[in-house]
């Protein structure tokens, strides 16, 4: 199992490619393609000979979605994300203009969504959906054996906003709880900034301590 990340967009968002292996022909997955510059992504994908197969969305914030139309073009993979974020999918355009000052095009719906309880696979790596809602309504964990993709739930030392549109900070607090019960040895890939793990998210994040400290 292979993970390579990119910052993208203004944001500074992280995109993931996932791979089965880093040999050529090994199935890959591009987690949250977050601008429409996804130059380096495509190239290092290529120059691996990695077949995409599909897009998975941790929620639908322009700076994790907005290259989702790009990758389904250029692979014709589907996307993914969870449903109670459709609103935010659709409503791209006016956060790119909100936010950047940039004109986009709508894009088209999502293929499929999951749900809680869900799992994603990629060639035998299975990851469960676990629904985290409060940075968005529909933010998502995809949680698996040996790492986590966490989106912008969870951080390296902080954990995402909960004072934009849609958020809910109660939704937050209860998500993190959730989080405590991953295990120590979970790498951790967040939506920004570098990756990190549950045993030391559990040690040193605030936010956690302060959690677990209230129950």
């Amino acid at each position: 199992m292979h993970v390579e990340a990119f910052v993208v967009s203004p944001f500074g968002s992280n995109c993931y490619v996932l791979a089965v292996a880093e040999d050529a022909g090994s199935p890959a997955v591009i987690v949250d393609p977050g601008d429409v510059s996804l130059d380096p992504v495509f190239a290092h994908i290529e120059e691996k000979g990695w077949r995409v197969t599909a897009v998975w969305n941790t929620h639908a914030h322009i700076d994790h979605v907005l290259g989702v139309d790009v990758v389904r073009q250029r692979y014709g993979v589907p996307a993914y994300v969870h449903r109670a974020d459709l609103p935010l999918w659709q409503q791209v355009p006016e956060y790119a203009q909100m936010w950047l000052g940039r004109t986009v095009d709508k894009l088209a719906p999502p293929d499929a969504f999951y749900e809680d309880g869900d799992e994603v696979s990629l060639a035998g790596l299975t990851f469960s959906v676990w629904h985290t809602p409060g940075h968005s309504p529909g933010s998502v964990c995809l949680i698996g054996s040996e790492l986590a993709f966490t989106g912008d739930t969870l951080f390296a030392g902080t954990i995402g906003r909960t004072d934009l549109p849609l958020s809910d900070a109660a939704a937050m607090e209860a998500s993190l709880r959730r989080l405590l019960a991953l295990d120590d040895g979970l790498q951790l890939y967040p939506g920004h900034m570098q990756s990190t793990s549950m045993a030391v998210e559990r040690r040193t994040n605030p936010f956690l301590r302060s959690l677990a400290r209230s129950d």
